[in-house]
Parts: structure tokens; C-alpha cells; sequence
């Protein structure tokens, strides 16, 4: 029976400092649905025997079969203590690493998190991922020490050997935390250095630069976790018991006399007790005795156990007694000694009294958010708080002073409420879904959405994508359920409907237009597995659309794109989470059949230095030359006629009409500088806009001083790393970054004609032949971006190449240009000669220039009073961009190419009797491991390995399937691999020869990548259908 209605839930949102909002967080299997169950469970939602084994917040078909979280699940509960009510806000999120993007709306709606801890498995990856994301969002956690009975059951420990187990555990969570706390203030130190260097009147003192300074004056006692500072819980959420060592400092203290307060110190740690002088010291005397923790505590738990697990009725009996408890005949007479266990524990120590009073003692309420999380919430980019509105900044005091802050979770329309309007779309704080600095929020009225670019109002600066919207209808999450509300007071996590048709992806509701949208969620996934979707019947493409449309809104990490063969392509952070977002599809968003490609694997294309050694480790130029039978390396380099090829690489190209001439080079960019760019994205994308603004003579965009020494930073790093005589004076000369102008290439200017750079803008000679030469750069700088983005091996795009503009000849251009306009005046003079009544009619014009390809060139005047040259082979600018593009290709063919990989790292936990299987398998899929080492006090492994995206599908259900499900991995995207076997190799030496055979049909790894993309895309892949074929008979008839 449901213990609290509804009138009681809105009764008690109305006392903000009671609300706690808090998010349950942990690596996958540690226990969080079933600690979610127990607290459900304290609130009469679900049946005390069915928690853990309902998993209630679990509420999609496919999470109870898999046994994992998939989605965050919200639900409010009612607590009770010392005449004091709660409210708290329960957010289950998933622990599986396809849905990190999940944490991550969670923990943005929160203002405080539960770690969950597996005992027996420890610190695992993703725990230090929600650790970090906590952090990063700048919420306080608690720990909850789950699974306790599994040191007892399954690895047989001690109460001593299960205190050092516990006591390691809490060692490297507290080691993480260190880690986290010690970066931030050694960030913050170095940005007070760098303000005053900037600044040197601002601060006046010791000029010493010492980097442990920040860390001995910042206090960081309260971040760490402990028992004796309450907040850690032990519990075994399956049995239905918890505890933190107030409840027994407690009991113990009226038992030995001594005091409560020094029990709470003492408890936990090697303190160790007298019992004739009741006394507590610091240091065993006796010898062999036991901590505290050991002797009150685990003492008495191990006892409970050992004596249920051999069913000793007599001992059952006594310790039921002496704790003055009451057990069910049913439960006393079962076979099953859990049963036993779970009426005996959750009676004795209560888990959810245990964990709810933590929560309520040691996380804050949303008045207590911080002013450092407001300003960085309202800071997106590089900005800082003080560069943005005066009218912006006051809404920090509404936040966090007055706290009309309000969350909440955008729902989709009626029709999928049922199946979970849980689609606790997003929420407030964030893009997630919704964030809303509301007095308070009521049905039907009209509110602001930074959604879009609009008119400045009252003044403002503009705002990118606002919109006008009305909330239509308010819910309270209740897990699988949702209840109708009128209106929500401040401090509330709530659900929104109507929004759909508003918000793209993440939206921030405010009733004014000065409040900026929230900074963008950190994810810890990458998108990176495509899929193309088509529905099954054509007619159903609107379902299809609209379907991704709700799809992209409903989950945070998934991308929707169309291609420019119109396809519609969903990217998703790993299987799993394809499987979920197909299954969404289908069911919940288009409800319609569709049918889906073969993932679809990125690749990248890129060229490296030459070999020095062959395919046999032969040092290359030493051996003896045999006759080539296969010239697909000399087929493939071929260059076709009109275009010189250099020994070192140089590629000269004309235009068709032969009026430029360019030189183009390729250089492989060091492995740092790819990096370094990938990293910086953002402000390249920044300095881009910049750039043109300039260009188009608009100087609205003010650069701030933060920007400006992010753009210098990222500069003086470039120029650490190109050095060498080959990339001299190389970052000054940078003219573009490419593909799609921020991408991890870059052309370089090197032209004497025209210099132009990112870094200054167009440097000409004279302004009016800086523009001309600005209108053809663009060209060039075109046909470098289309060069990018779609390599010549198989049409992906490039990564780490440099292209050097070696020469740019427009001689003859010139002489061109200057005989048209020769040509011009003269044509002029005659026409003002025949007299004003003679015009030639505009039909004619237009013949003539239908015509023009009999004459050598034909100029038109454009609208800006220059001149564009059009002959039979189309316009100058379009020959520039044909021709710049096909250069870039050239350049890169004579060059040694290889293809790269995106790679997962890879995560194994698994016991020494599957490490030969584990191995097996990942060998077989081209994985590598890193690191094999086994978790002190167990007998697990964990593995660190990279393995290819491409060789990742089916890669989790094999390797369970091969370890009887003793092993489990946790795929996350990593970085970029060049896979180092050239794809056009064939056997040119002896050696080779003898040991790759005449057709050297060998797997080539590089090689089938590249087909198998090239097949996908419709090009031509060489390769015979059929090879020495034989006439075949029946033979069962010739008898």
C-alpha cells in the first residue's frame, strides 16, 4: 500500500529547504536498481519481498531482460525523521558505459549523488567516470559500500580480512577524489599567475613560483569520504540491510557508557577498545585484538550469517531475541537461509533509514547551491561571468541567492506517456532538456525559450534560438507512473509536456530573455557507431522523420544526420545503445517497420613517412628487383598527362584554360599536431567566424581577452611541436584548417603573390588586389575543404596532412585580365561613337553569350563591380576549386597512403580461469592488450586493450558467451589508429616473393577495410568474382 498520496507529495514540495535532489551513480552491476528498490519499498510503492528483484525503476521490456539500466528513472519519496519530512528526488541512472550520456543529464538535474561500490569488485572504470562527471558538475557525493554479503558468502573473508578490504577500497576512491581536487587547484593557481603576468600591478609579492602553494592553504578535509564523517553507508541492498556507524555509536554508547561523540571518532579506524578500564586506544596493546569496526560491528554481521548459513535454530533464536525483534513463522520455517537473513537484517538495520538519513544529513538542498556552479552554468565557451550583461549577471542572485531555480524533465506527447514518459527528457540545468529559472512554473503560461537567433529585446545582445513556448502540462515523476500537477514550487525536479515541437535537442526555459542557455553536458562516450534507417514501406518515410525527430530530442548522445546520398543515418554511442535507440524507433517514436544497413564504419585517410623496411623487415633499396607480374602499386600511382610529379612529391597542375599554374605539396603532420588540433576544434570553428565576419567588413564580433589567449596558447603549441628546417615559419603561413574549416588538416601559403593566414586575415599588396585575390584564394581554400573531406582510397575523410601551396602562378591570368579590359575601353569607345539611339536589344546579349565558347574568353561585370572570367570550360573560380582539389589528390597518391582506424579502448574484468578465452577473442578481432593486472584481494583481472570499431560488433556477446559470462567488457571510444599495411601492396622483391607467393593473397587488414567501404559507397573495387573455375558435374546420376 502507497503510504503517501499525492496532495502529501505537492504538500511537501512547497518547503524547499527540505527537497534533496539526488541521482543514484555507479559502474553497471554495482547494485544501484536494487538499492533504488529498498528505498521504494520504505515508501509502500513495492513490497519489502520484491525489492531487488522487481527492479521497479527498470520499466522497459528490454532493461528487464538485459538485467542493466538503460534509462534514468525519476521517482519522489517521503522521509521522516526527528519530526522533520523530506522530499527527495530519486534519479536511478545506468551504470553501462553506451549510456554515460544518461549520467550526465542526471547529475546536471542534481544537487547531490550516491556513489555505489561493489565490496568484493572494488573502484571499477566507470566509477571513476561518475566520480569525474560529479565533480566536473560540481555536486557533493556520498558513498554507499554495496554487496557487503559477498565478502561473507562467496569470498569467505574474516571481519578482519573484509575491515582491509573496505579500508582499500575507501583508499582509492579517496586517492581519486585527491587526484580530481588536486587538478583544480593547480588549474586556479596557474590562472592566478597567469592574470598577474598579464596584470603585474595587480598583485604585488613574492615573485617565487611555487606549484604546491594552492594545495597546503586549500582546506579539502570535507571532499574525502569516511565513516566517521558520515558519510559512507555499508549495505547489502539484496538482503535489505545498511548501516553507517552512527546506529551502532549509538546503541554502544548506552551499552559501554562511553561517550557518543568519541564512539562516532573512534569507530572506524585502528582504535582498539579495553573493555575493565572502558577505555579506547589508539595503539593495540594486548596483542591480537580487534578494531573497533571488527569487534562491535562486522563481528555481529559475520555471526548473523554464519549462524543462518548452517541453520542453527538455537543460535537464530537467541541473536532474534537479544536484538528484540519479531520474525514471521513463514519466513522462520523457509528453506532459503536469505529469506531468514533479509527478515532479520532489514528489521535490525533498515537500509533505507540507513541511506535516506545520510542523504538528508550530508547533501544539500536546492538553496544551497553553490555561486561557483551558477556562474559556470551561465559561462558557456570561453567566456568568462563578469564579460557577460549586467542584466544576465543579476540573474545569479535569483538562482542561487532567492533560489527560483526549478528543474525539469521535457515529456513527449500523450501518446507515449505510458511507456515512460519517463523520456525524462532532459533536464533544466542544461541543454539536457529543460533548465528553468522560474518563480514558480503553471499550466498554460506563455514562457521564453532561448531557442534561436532573433531580434535583440530590451536591448540585449542576440540570442541564438529563441522561442516563444507555453507549457502545456506539469507531472511528478513517479518511476513507471507520472501524476498530474497544476503548478511547481522552486527546487523541484518535475516533467514538461508540450515542448516537443520547441526544443532540438536541449533547451533553458526562462521567463526573460536575458538568462543565456546553460553550458553544454560533459559526455564520456563519443558517437561513433552509424547505422542508415529506411522504413520498410516507402510510404511511411513521415513517420520515419518524425520518428528521429522525437528520437533525437528523447536521448542526449544519439546524432541524427542525412547524408548527401539521402540517406537518414543514426549515430550512437555502441551496440547497446543502437539496439535501444532501434527498438525506441520501432516501438515508442515512428511505430513502423524499418529496415537497417550494416553499421557503417568511419574511417580515416591519411599518409605517413616512407618505409625503410619491406613486408619482410628487408631494409628497402638493398635487395634485388625481380619482374613485377602485378603493377597495382604502378596502376594506382599513375598520374594522367599535364600534370608533373617532382622527386620529392611536388605536384604541378594547370587549369584547363592555362591560365593558373599551382604547385601543391603533402606532409604527414606529426602525430601531436593531429591532436592538438582535434582538441581545439571549437575555438579553430571560432577564429573561423571571426575571419569571415572580418572579411565581410562586419566588426560586431568583439574578441574577448580570455579568447584571445586561448587563440595564442593554441598557436605557441603549434609552433612547439612543427620545428625543423621542413616546417619553418609553417604556423605563420597556416591559411585554412579543413575539412569543414576546423578539421585536423591544414593548408599552408607559401606563395610570395598573396599572403593570407587564420591568424591575421587577408595581407595583400593593395586593397583592391588583396580582394581580387581574396575572391580566387576562396577558391583555392575550397578545393582544399572538398580535398579533405573525401580522401581518394575510399572517399573518407583526411586526418593529419598538411598541403603546401608551394607556388600559385596567375601570370597569365593577369595578362588576360588586362587585355579584356583593353579590349573593354575600346568596345566602349565605339559604342559611344554610334550614337545614343543604338542598344542592342537584351536578346541578343543573351545570344552572345550563349555563344560564347566561340570566343577565347567572355567577361561579364558581377554585382560588385568585378570581373569573373567564363569560357568553355565554366568559370575561373570553379576551374581554380576542380583544380586545386585534383592537385591535393595527386599529391597525396605519391605519397605512401594508409588508412586509420577508429579504436576502443577496452575494459575486461574477468577471473584467472578465462584469461586464455578473454585473449582468444580479442586476438582474433586484431585487438592489443595494454595491461593485465589483478585486483589486490580478488582473484579478478582487469585488461586494458584497444581494439578497431570495425572488429567491435558482437565482440561483448562472444566474449560472454566464451566465459560462461565470467567476463564482461566496457567499449569506449578512444582515438584514431593508422593501420600500418599499405593498402596497394603487392610483391616486388625476391623475398616478398618467396614468402608472400606469386598472388600475395594474404589477408591485407588495410586493404579489405578500404574495399568494404568502397563497395558501400558504389565505387569501383578491383577484385575477380571468380578465379580458376572449374567445370562441376553431378556425379549421383552417372552411375
Amino acid at each position: 500500500m502507497v503510504l503517501n498520496s499525492l496532495d502529501k507529495m505537492i504538500q511537501l514540495q512547497k518547503n524547499t529547504a527540505n527537497i534533496r535532489n539526488i541521482c543514484v551513480l555507479a559502474h553497471v552491476d554495482h547494485g544501484k536498481t536494487t538499492l533504488a528498490d529498498c528505498l521504494i519499498s520504505s515508501n509502500g510503492i513495492i513490497s519489502s519481498r520484491l525489492a531487488g528483484k522487481l527492479r521497479y525503476m527498470d520499466s522497459r521490456e528490454d532493461e528487464q531482460i538485459r538485467g542493466i539500466t538503460m534509462k534514468s528513472s525519476a521517482i519522489s519519496l517521503h522521509y521522516a525523521k526527528d519530526d522533520e519530512e523530506y522530499l527527495i528526488n530519486l534519479i536511478d541512472s545506468p551504470g553501462h558505459v553506451d549510456f554515460s550520456s544518461e549520467v550526465s543529464t542526471a547529475v546536471r538535474i542534481c544537487d547531490g549523488c550516491i556513489i555505489v561500490v561493489d565490496a568484493v569488485e572494488g573502484v571499477c572504470p566507470q566509477t571513476q567516470a561518475v566520480l569525474r562527471q560529479a565533480w566536473l558538475e560540481n555536486i557533493r557525493p556520498v558513498l554507499v559500500i554495496n554487496k557487503i554479503d559477498r565478502l561473507i558468502v562467496e569470498l569467505k573473508f574474516t571481519p578482519q580480512e573484509a575491515y582491509s578490504h573496505l579500508k582499500n577500497i575507501l583508499e582509492q576512491i579517496n586517492a581519486l577524489t585527491g587526484t580530481l581536487f588536486t587538478s583544480k587547484v593547480l588549474e586556479e593557481r596557474a590562472e592566478r599567475v597567469t592574470e598577474s603576468q598579464v596584470n603585474p600591478h595587480s598583485e604585488q609579492g613574492e615573485q617565487v613560483y611555487d606549484w604546491s602553494t594552492g594545495l597546503e592553504d586549500t582546506d579539502d578535509s570535507h571532499l574525502y569520504f569516511s565513516p566517521d564523517q558520515g558519510n559512507v553507508v555499508f549495505t547489502s541492498a539484496i538482503d535489505g540491510w545498511g548501516f553507517g556507524i552512527e546506529h551502532f555509536a549509538k546503541i554502544y554508547s548506552q551499552k559501554t557508557g562511553i561517550r557518543k561523540e568519541v564512539l562516532l571518532k573512534t569507530l572506524w579506524g585502528d582504535y582498539y577498545i579495553n573493555m575493565k578500564a572502558k577505555k579506547i586506544m589508539k595503539v593495540d596493546q594486548a596483542k591480537g585484538k580487534k578494531p573497533l569496526f571488527v569487534q562491535l560491528i562486522l563481528g555481529n554481521i559475520w555471526s548473523l550469517y554464519d549462524a543462518v548459513l548452517k541453520k542453527d535454530k538455537e543460535k537464530i533464536d537467541k541473536i532474534v531475541t537479544s536484538l528484540g525483534l519479531k520474525i514471521g513463522a513463514r519466513e522462520a520455517r523457509h528453506s532459503d537461509p536469505k529469506v531468514q537473513i533479509n527478515a532479520i537484517c532489514s528489521q535490525w538495520l533498515p537500509i533505507s533509514q540507513a541511506v535516506l538519513a545520510m542523504v538528508c544529513q550530508k547533501l544539500p538542498s536546492p538553496l544551497d547551491i553553490t555561486a561557483e556552479r551558477v556562474e559556470k552554468l551561465m559561462c558557456a565557451g570561453s567566456q568568462t561571468f563578469d564579460s557577460l550583461p549586467p542584466e544576465t549577471q543579476a540573474l545569479k542572485a535569483d538562482l542561487s541567492l532567492q533560489k527560483r531555480s526549478l528543474r525539469g524533465v521535457s515529456v513527449p506527447d500523450e501518446g507515449t506517456r505510458r511507456s515512460w514518459q519517463r523520456r525524462r527528457g532532459r533536464h533544466p540545468w542544461s541543454p539536457p532538456r529543460m533548465g528553468v529559472p522560474l518563480r514558480r512554473v503553471q499550466r498554460k503560461k506563455s514562457r521564453k525559450v532561448p531557442l534561436g537567433f532573433s531580434a535583440p529585446l530590451d536591448g540585449l545582445p542576440p540570442v541564438p534560438h529563441m522561442a516563444c513556448c507555453t507549457l502545456e502540462n506539469l507531472y511528478l515523476l513517479m518511476g513507471r507512473e507520472l501524476e498530474d500537477l497544476e503548478e511547481v514550487p522552486p527546487g523541484n525536479v518535475l516533467g514538461i509536456g508540450g515542448l516537443q515541437d520547441f526544443v532540438l535537442k536541449s533547451a533553458t526555459l526562462c521567463t526573460l530573455p536575458s538568462c543565456p542557455p546553460f553550458i553544454p553536458l560533459n559526455f564520456e562516450a563519443t558517437p561513433i557507431v552509424r547505422v542508415a534507417v529506411e522504413p520498410k514501406h516507402p510510404s511511411e518515410m513521415p513517420q520515419l522523420v518524425k520518428g528521429m525527430k522525437l528520437l533525437n530530442q528523447a536521448d542526449p548522445c544519439v546524432q541524427i544526420l542525412i547524408q548527401e546520398t539521402g540517406e537518414h543515418v543514426l549515430v550512437t554511442a555502441g551496440e547497446v545503445h543502437l539496439q535501444r535507440c532501434l527498438d525506441d524507433l520501432k516501438e515508442r517514436f515512428a511505430k513502423i517497420q524499418i529496415s537497417v544497413s550494416e553499421p557503417i564504419i568511419p574511417f580515416r585517410e591519411t599518409i605517413t613517412k616512407p618505409p625503410k623496411v619491406d613486408m619482410v623487415n628487408e631494409e628497402i633499396g638493398k635487395q634485388q628487383k625481380v619482374a613485377v607480374i602485378h603493377q597495382t602499386k604502378e596502376d594506382q600511382s599513375k598520374i594522367p598527362e599535364g600534370i608533373q610529379v617532382d622527386s620529392d612529391g611536388l605536384v604541378t597542375i594547370t587549369t584547363p584554360n592555362k591560365l593558373a599554374t599551382l604547385c601543391v605539396r603533402a606532409m604527414p603532420l606529426p602525430e601531436e599536431v593531429t591532436q592538438i588540433l582535434e582538441e581545439n576544434s571549437d575555438l579553430i570553428r571560432s577564429m573561423e567566424q571571426l575571419t569571415s565576419s572580418l572579411n565581410e567588413g562586419k566588426n560586431t564580433q568583439v574578441i574577448h581577452q580570455k579568447t584571445q589567449e586561448k587563440i595564442g596558447e593554441f598557436k605557441g603549441r603549434l609552433e612547439q611541436h612543427l620545428t625543423g628546417r621542413k616546417w619553418r615559419n609553417t604556423v605563420d603561413q597556416i591559411w585554412s584548417f579543413g575539412p569543414r574549416k576546423c578539421g585536423p588538416n591544414i593548408l599552408v601559403n607559401k606563395s610570395e603573390d598573396f599572403q593570407n593566414s587564420v591568424w591575421t586575415g587577408p595581407d595583400g599588396k593593395a586593397s583592391q588586389e588583396a580582394n581580387r585575390y581574396r575572391d580566387l584564394g576562396n577558391s583555392i581554400v575550397s578545393g582544399f575543404q572538398l580535398a579533405t573531406l573525401s580522401g581518394p582510397m575510399c572517399e573518407e575523410p583526411l586526418m593529419g596532412v598538411c598541403f603546401v601551396l608551394e607556388k600559385w602562378d596567375l601570370s597569365k591570368f593577369e595578362e588576360q585580365t588586362a587585355s579584356d579590359k583593353q579590349n573593354q575601353k575600346q568596345s566602349d569607345l565605339v559604342d559611344a561613337g554610334q550614337g545614343e539611339g543604338e542598344t542592342s536589344s537584351a536578346g541578343d546579349e543573351n545570344q552572345e553569350v550563349h555563344n560564347g565558347c566561340s570566343e577565347p574568353f567572355e567577361k561579364r561585370p558581377s554585382q560588385k563591380g568585378e570581373s569573373s572570367l567564363t569560357d568553355c570550360y565554366g568559370p575561373f573560380s570553379g576551374q581554380l576549386i576542380a583544380t586545386m582539389k585534383e592537385a591535393c589528390r595527386y599529391a597525396l597518391q605519391v605519397k605512401p597512403q594508409r588508412l586509420m582506424a577508429a579504436m576502443y579502448t577496452c575494459d575486461i574484468m574477468a577471473t584467472s580461469d578465462v584469461l586464455g578465452r578473454v585473449y582468444a577473442v580479442l586476438s582474433k578481432r586484431e585487438g592489443r592488450v595494454l595491461q593485465e593486472e589483478m585486483k589486490e584481494g580478488t582473484d579478478m583481472f582487469i585488461i586494458k586493450a584497444v581494439l578497431p570499431v570495425a572488429e567491435s560488433f558482437g565482440f561483448a556477446d562472444e566474449i560472454r558467451k566464451r566465459t560462461s559470462g565470467l567476463a564482461s567488457p566496457q567499449l569506449v571510444f578512444s582515438h584514431w589508429e593508422i593501420i600500418p599495411s599499405d593498402p596497394f601492396w603487392v610483391p616486388t622483391t625476391e623475398e616478398e616473393y618467396l614468402h608472400f607467393g606469386e598472388k600475395a593473397d594474404s589477408e591485407n587488414q588495410a586493404r579489405k577495410y578500404m574495399n568494404a567501404v568502397r563497395k558501400r559507397k558504389g565505387l569501383y573495387v578491383e577484385e575477380k568474382i571468380v578465379e580458376h573455375a572449374e567445370k562441376q558435374r553431378t556425379l549421383s546420376k552417372n552411375k
